[in-house]
């Protein structure tokens, strides 16, 4: 055997749940008909090719035409990576006797080549499934392959809908690793899901998660936000202390901004985090599931002008430290819509989130959310991102489940004299100190200092 020769999975998430690959090594990526096995060997292909490394892809179904259209649809140009001699496509058909199959796999496959797929080993197990002694000798042969030639080796297997047991022999315990490639329903959308069976020689702590196949992308694997220890404390922000004394945090804080259910509600926690982000240099992101990313920048924009600035410097801010994501929470299933949220936090990488209307996805789904969403926040937190979510109180066990697990939350709630008028009181709920209590006039005074304190980081511009 030669050097050891070192690989990657090639795909966004898989290579953090399965790590680096070296020689000899065997991957078993097995799943239902249309999951997506096809494009994840040929995705690992493409990804070592760029590297230079050589593949040999040996199928019994894929048509060459409609296997490269498909891949390149995907983002995998494997004709440009054939041209440089680092792609070979070969197909056997399904009539070939065991005998014959193994023949021709035996002439193609030398050490010219550092990685093998066999799509699929299905049927080649199935020509032998009454022969123990065949059935033996071919995992044998596959078991041997990836040591004598020093590469690695990708077998693709099928399993029929609705199970998830491979019943293929002992072939799962010939490979380095097991990856099953599953449908599921979740809120009604079909829902892709992998789980990480084996993996010999990195610690395993996610055995499922969720993974998407795109045009342009390709297979993008989502790996879950879950920590073994809860992250550590961070350090202070700038805030201020003039009107807020509270409101003084850490880098990773978790803040909640309940209001009261009226129509666009909330509008000066996010004139408030600008003014956070600003003093700080830091980016914000606000993620929307109520209003489109042209209505909330143009009503942040109105706001803005409110303090004093004028179109153009309104503009320049929101251009600098503004990034606006809105979603549909209901278009997607809730694994789905986290999911999505931390992409484009990892493209963005802000230092503030906001949540905007989390009232929306949390009174349908606030049992099932409460242990993605602290997953989600305690990763944030970790990252030392600043979270803050804004929405209406439509239940209070929802509110009273997000108050516990967040450090800071304000709730803004309406008080209606008998003159007539109404009266806003703000309760103010942080770790380890008894609630406050402020009046209208503290919350007015604060929401006029960050409009002045924006006009003159504006007039410095």
């Amino acid at each position: 055997m030669g050097d050891v020769k070192k690989f990657v999975m090639g795909v966004p998430g898989l290579d953090k749940l399965v790590g680096e690959v070296e020689t000899p090594y065997t991957l078993l990526v097995a799943g239902h008909p249309g999951a997506g096995k096809t494009t994840l060997a040929a995705a690992v292909c493409y990804a070592n090719a760029l590297q230079g490394r050589k593949c040999l892809y040996v199928t019994f179904y894929e048509d060459r035409e409609k296997f490269f259209k498909f891949m390149k649809r995907l983002g995998l140009d494997l004709e440009s990576v054939e041209l440089r001699g680092l792609f070979r496509f070969v197909r056997f058909p399904q009539v070939l006797s065991f005998e014959q199959a193994v023949e021709g796999i035996s002439k193609v496959v030398t050490e010219e080549y550092d990685i093998v797929v066999i799509d699929t080993i299905t049927a080649l197990l199935g020509s032998v499934r009454e022969g123990a002694e065949r059935r033996a000798w071919l995992l044998n042969y596959f078991y041997q392959l990836p040591t004598v030639l020093n590469n690695f080796l990708i077998l693709v297997a099928e399993l029929p809908f609705g199970e998830e047991k491979l019943g293929l022999d002992p072939i799962e315990f010939v490979a380095d690793a097991t990856l099953l490639l599953k449908h599921r329903i979740e809120d009604g959308f079909l829902t892709r899901v992998i789980e990480v069976r084996k993996v010999r020689g990195a610690p395993v702590h996610v055995a499922e998660t969720y993974f998407t196949i795109t045009e342009g992308t390709g297979i993008v694997v989502f790996a879950p936000p879950v920590l073994a220890e809860l992250p550590r404390e961070s350090e202070e922000i700038i805030t201020f202390e003039e009107y807020m004394k509270f409101i003084r945090f850490r880098k990773g804080y978790i803040i909640n901004v309940f209001y009261p259910p009226e129509p666009g509600a909330g509008l000066d926690t996010l004139l408030w985090a600008l003014a956070v982000a600003i003093k700080n240099n830091m980016r914000m992101l606000v993620v929307s599931y109520t209003n489109p990313e042209s209505v909330l920048r143009e009503a942040l924009k109105n706001k803005l002008m409110e303090c004093g600035l004028n179109d153009e410097r309104a503009d320049k801010f929101l251009d600098k430290y503004v990034n606006i994501a809105a979603l549909n929470p209901f278009a997607y299933g809730l694994t789905q819509l986290i999911a999505r949220e931390l992409m484009i936090i990892e493209r963005v990488k802000p230092d503030i989130v906001v949540f905007w209307g989390i009232h929306i996805p949390s009174y349908v789904r606030y049992v099932d959310e409460l242990k993605e969403l602290f997953n989600e926040l305690t990763y944030l937190k970790s990252k030392n991102v600043t979270t803050i979510r804004v929405g209406s109180c439509l239940k209070e066990d929802v509110c009273n489940a997000e108050t516990a697990i967040s450090d800071v939350t304000l709730r803004f709630v309406r008080v209606f004299k008998r003159d007539g008028s109404i009266d806003t009181r703000l309760y103010v709920y942080e770790r380890f100190k008894e609630p406050a209590v402020l009046p209208s006039k503290a919350v007015t005074g604060f929401v006029r200092l960050c409009g002045k304190i924006l006009k003159e980081l504006a007039d410095k511009l």
